[in-house]
């Protein structure tokens, strides 16, 4: 960093607690850390949660907005990640590409694009937590979506898919994926999120059958495989256009709205992750649902009031020449990824996730063994042996293997593997796909 910032950074620390004593709150700073980050320059401001009275009055984007403007314009942004932390970029903003291709699927990680400074925001679906979404229409918001239910599919997860109007999901209607019908009207959304509900209820007797006391899905299906229970697939549910269908089914107070807030804080345990999707959205929808969200992305909106209302009230001025720029609370400005929706419309005509290089060669290698996938086969190619009991548990989760009691109980191919077409014809997986024929045929 330069002289030239860290004056800028000196002078920051005096604003910040004379603009929140103008606004009659007490400066409670435990400390400021002047960092750099991939070519940014950052000023934290941490606050001191202990002594911090209220923090929502801390955190309010009008209050941010004052900040900001106090400072010259500056972006000012709350960091979460490790207590609450006002942050100022210093330097000038760095340039994100307007168009960035999705680089492919990462098991268990869920890619959502690079954020300012040049790093990838790819975050485990465990901790991801549930995603409040804004955006216009040509601003990304679909393509987004599209993005995610791409790798929900890609790591054999179930779906529940709400679509209003009708044009963010039409080429998954007949995927096997779904637990129930595309949702196109604020009633079957309600019902829908009432099936995801039903599932959180099932799996909270599944999670008491087995000891240990899990607390995430990940932690629920490794102590599942070890004492032969049954292992449970992630279920995402996507509900585009959801302020709209919460306001036709009574608003804020009315039943979708209430049923979604309770998914959203049953769901985290049992591996039911949620975006809340919409134009436009209300202060009083969002407050429903917004104690249980990971993270807000607002991609360019129709107003101001709506960048506030999702908490991303700087996302008002994002261009409208650039659709998939977004700014997140979590992860501050960002470009998504690009999704071209043909992958999409793949996936909906030849059902289920495609094999990486690194799976196509260990199932070859399984197929010479009678279909058996052990950990020694794993780590032959490439795993640590911790590394390879949990992608066992993770391929059971999407039925890709099953424990054959004849074989005392090693790991052997099912039928479900993908793509079946192409390997169909040879060892185990041919033999498989010749008893699914026959059955066609019965």
């Amino acid at each position: 960093m330069n002289k030239g910032q860290i004056v800028e950074a000196e002078h920051a620390a005096r604003v910040i607690p004379a603009t929140l004593t103008q606004r009659g709150l007490k400066p409670l700073f435990s400390d400021w850390l002047l960092t750099e980050d991939q070519g940014a320059t950052w000023l934290f401001g941490v606050l001191d949660v202990a002594r911090v009275p209220r923090l929502e009055d801390f955190v309010r984007d009008d209050l941010l907005h004052h900040i900001s403007t106090a400072l010259r314009g500056r972006p000012v942004f709350i960091s979460n990640s490790s207590g609450l932390r006002y942050a100022v970029l210093l330097s000038q903003p760095p340039r994100l590409p307007k168009l960035l291709n999705f680089p492919g699927m990462t098991r268990g990680r869920l890619r959502l694009g690079m954020r300012a400074g040049g790093g990838e925001i790819a975050v485990p679906w465990d901790t991801a937590g549930h995603l409040l979404v804004a955006g216009k229409t040509g601003a990304g918001k679909s393509v987004f979506l599209r993005l995610v239910a791409h790798q929900a599919l890609g790591d054999g997860a179930e779906l529940l898919l709400g679509d209003l109007d009708g044009v963010t999901f039409p080429m998954l209607a007949e995927h096997p994926a779904l637990l129930a019908p595309i949702a196109t009207t604020p009633e079957a959304m309600h019902a829908l999120v009432e099936r995801g509900l039903g599932e959180c209820a099932h799996r909270a007797t599944l999670y008491g059958l087995v000891s240990g006391y899990p607390d995430t899905l990940t932690e629920y299906n490794r102590l599942a495989d070890q004492q032969g229970a049954d292992v449970l697939p992630r279920v995402v549910v996507i509900l585009d256009e959801f302020n709209a269908a919460a306001l036709a089914q009574g608003g804020a107070n009315g039943g979708l709205a209430k049923a979604a807030a309770e998914l959203g804080w049953r769901g985290r345990k049992f591996g039911v992750s949620v975006v809340f999707a919409a134009q436009d959205f209300t202060k009083a929808v969002v407050g429903r649902v917004r104690d249980q969200i990971g993270a807000a992305i607002c991609f360019r909106v129709r107003s101001a009031e709506v960048a506030r209302a999702v908490g991303c009230a700087e996302a008002a001025s994002i261009p409208a020449s650039r659709p998939g720029l977004a700014l997140s609370d979590r992860w501050g400005l960002l470009q998504a990824y690009y999704l071209d929706k043909s992958l999409l419309i793949q996936a909906g005509e030849q059902p289920g996730p495609a094999l990486t290089e690194q799976e196509r060669q260990i199932i070859t290698a399984a197929l010479a063994d009678g279909g058996r996938v052990t950990l020694a086969l794993l780590q032959e190619h490439g795993f640590q042996r911790n590394e390879s009991r949990r992608l066992l548990v993770d391929w059971r989760a999407r039925g890709w293997v099953e424990k054959d009691p004849n074989q005392q109980n090693a790991h052997v191919l099912t039928d479900r593997w993908p793509p079946l077409a192409e390997l169909a014809g040879v060892g185990r997986v041919g033999q498989l796909a010749g008893r699914e024929a026959e059955k066609d045929l019965d």
